[in-house]
């Protein structure tokens, strides 16, 4: 049951996210005008999520102790260098359009990975885990994956050679939710996934998502409306929580 809910979210939120990315890939100006509110719609439902719901879960599960708060910090500290290296090698790439395009496609290989982990690891922990980990990475995934198209087709790739690919790389989040799933039936197993779930999400949301709202000038209201729905939406499961187990 566990499996095949986590596969079905992991395929879900590939699916999603790519569709998302087409419907707007093709329409520049709409896709600017956009952006910046999904993003910060994501990032309050990724915060909302983690503090809401995968913290709290946590706690009354298994408590919280400095070895928790030690995995946390410490996932959010790997994410952080494994991003580094992956800028190092685009870096080291720039001279030349091609291999900098598909070392974009390779950071979301990773990427993928580690979001097929975190939504797994919420289905391992309960099914309100797992689908707050499934809105939360569906959420960041449809920003992120409409910047990867605009990437790729400006490193030489087709708009449909872009989509191909960008949809094709969601297959290792399977992998890594596989990883996870292998692992399901050690209580050691599963009191590490969740904290370095909520690592990872409190990394996106802190470092990737929060400065792309920053950078954008536009109406500060409208912005913050984006947040807090997503952080609403997130609280909204509490109100069915008791048909989600």
């Amino acid at each position: 049951m566990v499996a095949a809910l986590a596969v079905t979210a992991i395929i879900l939120t590939s699916l999603l996210a790519t569709l998302g990315a087409f419907l707007l890939a093709f329409n520049p100006e709409k896709r600017e005008a956009v952006l910046p509110y999904l993003i910060a719609l994501s990032t309050g439902a990724i915060f909302g999520g983690v503090f809401i719901h995968l913290i709290f879960k946590y706690i009354n599960k298994y408590g919280f102790t400095r070895l928790t708060g030690l995995t946390i910090a410490s996932t959010i500290g790997g994410m952080l260098f494994l991003e580094k290296i992956i800028h190092w090698h685009c870096h080291h790439s720039e001279s030349d359009k091609e291999p900098f395009s598909y070392m974009v496609l390779f950071g979301d290989a990773i990427h993928n990975i580690f979001d097929g982990i975190i939504i797994a690891s919420g289905f391992v922990i309960s099914t309100q885990a797992g689908i707050v980990a499934t809105i939360g990475i569906i959420l960041h995934k449809i920003p992120k994956e409409i910047g990867d198209f605009a990437t790729l087709v400006t490193g030489g790739f087709s708009e449909r050679e872009a989509l191909l690919f960008n949809f094709g790389v969601g297959v290792f989040m399977l992998l890594g939710g596989g990883v996870v799933l292998l692992f399901q039936g050690s209580a050691v197993v599963e009191s590490v996934l969740l904290p370095v779930a909520i690592g990872s999400l409190i990394y996106i949301g802190g470092t990737d998502l929060f400065p792309e709202i920053k950078e954008h000038h536009l109406n500060n209201f409208y912005l913050a409306v984006s947040f807090f729905t997503g952080v609403a939406v997130m609280y909204a499961i509490v109100l069915i929580k008791p048909a989600l187990g």
